[in-house]
């Protein structure tokens, strides 16, 4: 095995300190899941850190995969009815997290949209809307700040400066207060003195951003065609669920929206199908989008 960048030691050292996290943890899983890797991988095409060992299971590992994402999806299963891969066993081998998984039968939507007839479409967005809501409707415990499932930091590739993992934060406030580098506009020596369109919107943006909010909710993070699988016009499930995590409540639909902007122009016109739209919050995110970055 290659020796790992310095990214990738610092990557790996999320996983420290997470053994209360893994899932059926034996001695026997691990030599298996390993071994499984080494030899019926081969026969398998990887897809990035996921990589199929028979029909039904899949490994995911990567120095970048954490054990907050197998939590995640059994916090999901056993909460909610949405339909995300079973995990088998989870654990950490030498800094590196393993996930072995169900391999649903399915076909990513994007690939499946190309052939469905529009009516379809509806069936599959009617589906998502169920299933959010449900997500949606989940209670976080009244301490709950933007977090884990399991109370700990999450993780946002699409950030830019952004460290493998970060949080969790207490408050939505102190969230919102990191996400733009504790900037604050009356700090500003020449505050007084901008009168630009581009300065109000900031100040706009952090006054909205430190106001009141409601208790987040819970939210998968990455919502987009590739992550979600049918069969025909049925969801059978809900993938990747690395950055989910206890968010303020706009979270889902203005990451889902801005980061849709350049790839599935598509998927962003029918986001309001199956997700309440958030304008004001969409134009306050707009700005953090453009000044700090998604």
């Amino acid at each position: 095995m290659r020796p790992l960048s310095s990214l990738e030691q610092l990557e790996s050292k999320d996983n420290e300190g997470t053994e209360s996290l893994a899932i059926n943890n034996t001695r026997t899983n691990r030599l298996l899941t390993r071994l499984a890797l080494a030899t019926l991988g081969r026969f398998h095409k990887s897809d990035g850190v996921c990589t199929p060992i028979s029909k039904n299971k899949i490994i995911k590992t990567d120095t970048r995969v954490h054990l907050t994402e197998a939590a995640t999806m059994r916090f999901v299963a056993e909460n909610t009815t949405i339909p995300v891969p079973k995990v088998h066993c989870a654990f950490v081998h030498k800094g590196r997290a393993f996930i072995v998984m169900e391999r649903i039968q399915g076909q990513e939507l994007a690939v499946a949209f190309k052939k469905l007839p529009k009516t379809d479409h509806h069936k599959v967005y009617a589906q998502l809307r169920s299933m959010l809501d449900e997500l949606r409707a989940l209670k976080p415990s009244e301490a709950t700040g933007v977090e884990s499932c399991v109370g700990g930091s999450v993780f946002e590739h699409r950030l830019p400066r952004c460290p493998p993992r970060f949080g969790p934060f207490a408050t939505i406030q102190a969230f919102h207060l990191w996400l733009r580098d504790d900037f604050q506009p009356s700090d500003e020596v020449e505050q007084h003195t901008r009168t630009d369109s581009d300065w109000r919107d900031i100040e706009k943006m952090a006054a909205m951003q430190d106001g009141l909010w409601p208790p987040p909710v819970f939210t998968h993070g990455d919502l987009n065609p590739f992550n979600i699988l049918v069969r025909g016009d049925k969801v059978v499930a809900i993938i990747d669920w690395e950055l989910a995590g206890w968010y303020p409540n706009y979270w889902e639909y203005t990451s889902t929206w801005l980061g849709s902007y350049l790839r599935w122009p598509d998927w962003q016109d029918a986001l309001h199908l199956f997700l309440d739209p958030f304008p004001e919050e969409l134009e306050m995110d707009r700005t953090r989008y453009i000044w700090w970055g998604l």
